[in-house]
Parts: C-alpha cells; structure tokens; sequence
C-alpha cells in the first residue's frame, strides 16, 4: 500500500526547488506589469528596492553570481560586472514567501546543527535542493558571524566551486588594515582568475562613488528621520539591510535612498502643512537587530500597545567614513572593520547610546534571534549599560526565519507591559 503521507513530502522536496525559482521569475514579471512590486504600497520608495532585489536575483538565475554572506563589500562585484548573491537575504525572502519551513527541514536532513543561526541553515536547505543560481565562486567574511565561514565552506562542497573567506581583524589599527587589503586585493584577483572578468580601475572607481553617494542619502535619511512627524517606522527600516550592504556599490541602492528621502520630506511638509504636531505623549523606541522575515505580528502588537513608534534601528546607523576612490581596497578595509558589531562591545554601546540620544528614545526594544551567539551573549551588558542611562530594555526572544520558534502570545503580553511602563515614566 502506497504511503501517502510519505508521497506528499517527496513530491514536496521535488518541488520546492522548482517553485521557488519560479517565484523569483513571477515577481519579476508581477513587479513590471503591476507597478506594485513586492514592498510597502504606503511609501512608494519600496517599490524601487523591490523592483531591483527581484531583476537583480533574476539575472542571477539567468547568468550566475557569487555567492556571499552579507559583509562582502559588493562594490568589488558590481565594479566586475558580476552579480552578487546574498546567502541571508535569499533565506529571507524564502521565508517571507513561506518556503523557510522545507529548507530548514532539508538542513536538519543534512546534519546542521539546530542551534546554528537560521539565516545559515536555511541557506544550506536550499543550497543542497538546489534551489540557488548557478554560483560562479563564494566569498564570505568573518565578520560578526563565525557561521559565514562554515556556511561557505559547506556550500563549497556542494556546489564544488572555489571559496574564499575574508578574515576580518577584531580592532582598528595599520597592521589590521593592511592585512585586510592584501585579503581584499587576492578576493579580487581570484574572481578575475575564476570568471574571466577583469577588474577595470574606472569601473571601480565608479562603484565607490556610487557607494558614497548611497552613503550620502543614508546619512540624510536618518536625519530626516529624527523629525517627529516622520512616517517611516521600524517595519520597514529593518529592511535596509539590502541597500545598505548587499547594493553597495549599485545605482540601485543610489536610487531607492534618494527617492526615499525625496518621499519622506514631502510627506513631512504636507503634515505639516496640514497642521499636524508630533504627539508629546508617543513612545519613542530604538530597535536592536534584525526582525522576523515571515508573517509575525510584532510590529502590529508594539502599535496597539498604544501610541508607540519605533524610531529607529541600529542597523541603519552609518557607521564607516566616506570610501577614498584613490584607496579602494584600503576604504572598504577599513569599512569592514569599523563595523560597531565588531570588534569589543565598547564599540556597540558607544552606538547604541548616541541613537538613543539623537532620536530622544524611551526605551529599546532588542529581538535576540535564536543561534545568534554574538547578540545574545551582549543583551544582559547592554541593558546593564541602559538602565544607567535611565533607558529600559525590553529582550524579546525570537526569531527571523523559523516561524517555528516564535511565540505569538508570549511577545504581546511582553511587549504591552513594557510599554505599559514606559506610559507611567511618560
């Protein structure tokens, strides 16, 4: 007698593959025809970063990329003409589509440990489907994950295409920047070797630029930001990630910021103009970390809570100096480490106090996702560190892909006392 329940799961494991690359090729088309994309319809700016992920990773299907974790500076791959290929974003987006659940399951077929970050693990699940692009190299860092260097390793065997690791000094000096530009230098050297591609030092010198104007309107839409009538709150800013890094280097991440800002000030003006006053009584909260990628309802619950907004979020904060087009390599070395996640704590609490500063917050908000060694270990510190400076922290427990591992009722019961709290001390 057939097992159909057996059935089910092996025609599903055919499957997935085939509809997730499907998926990307449905939302190209959908974004082009539609004119809504995949982003936020409320701030039109989105439609611009979701029409470019979507044509980016689709081109990638069509002609292969490298593969990367997240601090690879794309700017050496866009200068090359080549496509970068965000191993954690992909993970994302397959979890934002509910695809997360078949690639952790594949990873956990495959051995990798469940206490690894989920980001990784759901990289390796569709890594061994088959679910990626064609990878023409991997490149990874050490930077802020250890996982970034097993990930890439492994993914090395699958695919059976070269690697290569970045390893990123812990603190800032010359002897750490030099060595991190040599490192630089030889990434470069080999994707010339492995792809046939030649680094031209014009094309490089327009991705720097581009990257410092991208640099530029970030630094401007954070100020514009600190206007209380401001209508970007943390939903959406937590997914900035993408510009910020993985289009580094792009006209794209230059023309999402820009129509961004653009937007924001015309937003503010006509709520001005429409004599709007920012309310004395909302709650002002600072975001730490990333936030869950599939259909969660932590946002929804901080804003019934009461007159809540999440200000900002650690991870938009511009933290590296503008890059020296005449010292490419030695700019985005100092890029990578500058980093405030790396290096000693010191550096991240010396951040987290200046936003909570700039942005006037009442209390932070920290989502420890689960395999996050890195954060999680820093928490109890940093919520030490605030509470001296009279800012609460609330630590909620979580996670950004595995929708497994998220307790619904547990974070609005959490989240409603704190800023129950925070009313009081309002």
């Amino acid at each position: 007698m057939v097992n159909i329940k057996s059935a089910k799961k092996k025609v599903a494991k055919k499957l997935t593959p085939f509809l997730v690359k499907e998926l990307f090729r449905f939302l190209n088309i959908y974004s082009k025809v539609t004119g809504k994309g995949i982003g936020k319809e409320e701030i039109q700016a989105f439609h611009i970063l979701s029409k470019s992920v979507v044509e980016l990773f689709h081109h990638t299907y069509k002609y292969g990329s490298i593969w990367t974790t997240l601090f690879v500076p794309s700017e050496l791959i866009f200068a090359m003409k080549l496509q970068p290929f965000s191993l954690e974003i992909a993970a994302a987006l397959c979890s934002k589509f509910g695809q997360g659940s078949h690639s952790l399951t594949e990873a956990d077929l495959a051995a990798i440990p469940t206490d690894v970050c989920s980001f990784h693990r759901t990289a390796l699940g569709n890594a061994y489907m088959g679910v990626y692009p064609r990878p023409l190299f991997l490149a990874g860092t050490s930077t802020i994950c250890d996982s970034n260097i097993k990930t890439i390793k492994i993914c090395e065997s699958i695919t059976g295409k070269e690697s290569m690791i970045v390893d990123v000094p812990y603190e800032m000096n010359d002897h750490s920047v030099k060595f991190l530009t040599k490192q630089l230098i030889s990434l470069t050297k080999r994707m010339e070797e492995v792809t046939g591609k030649k680094m031209e030092k014009h094309a490089l010198s327009e991705a720097i630029e581009l990257s410092n104007q991208a640099r530029e309107k970030m630094i401007e839409l954070n100020q514009v930001r600190m206007d209380p009538l401001s209508p970007l709150a943390g939903g959406d800013g937590l997914g900035m990630m993408v510009p910020s890094h993985y289009l580094a280097g792009s006209q794209h991440a230059v023309d999402f910021y820009t129509a961004l800002v653009d937007e924001l000030k015309e937003m503010i003006a006509t709520r001005r103009n429409n004599g709007e006053v920012a309310d004395e009584k909302e709650i002002r909260l600072l975001w730490l970390e990333l936030k869950p990628y599939f259909k969660a309802d932590v946002f929804d619950k901080i804003e019934k809570a009461g007159k809540t907004k999440i200000v900002f979020e650690e991870i938009n904060h511009v933290y590296w100096d503008k890059l020296d087009p005449d010292k490419p390599y030695e700019s985005l070395a100092r890029k990578l480490i500058s980093n405030h996640n790396n290096g000693p704590l010191d550096n991240r609490l010396k951040v987290i106090k200046k936003l909570s500063k700039d942005y006037n917050v009442d209390g932070i908000i920290a989502f420890s996702t689960w395999g996050c060694r890195r954060n999680n270990a820093a928490i109890p510190t940093i919520k030490a560190e605030m509470a001296k400076e009279g800012i609460p922290l609330l630590n909620l427990d979580g996670d950004c892909v595995d929708d497994t591992n998220y307790m619904s009722g547990q974070i609005a019961t959490r989240t409603e006392g704190f800023i129950e709290m925070l009313e009081v001390r309002k």
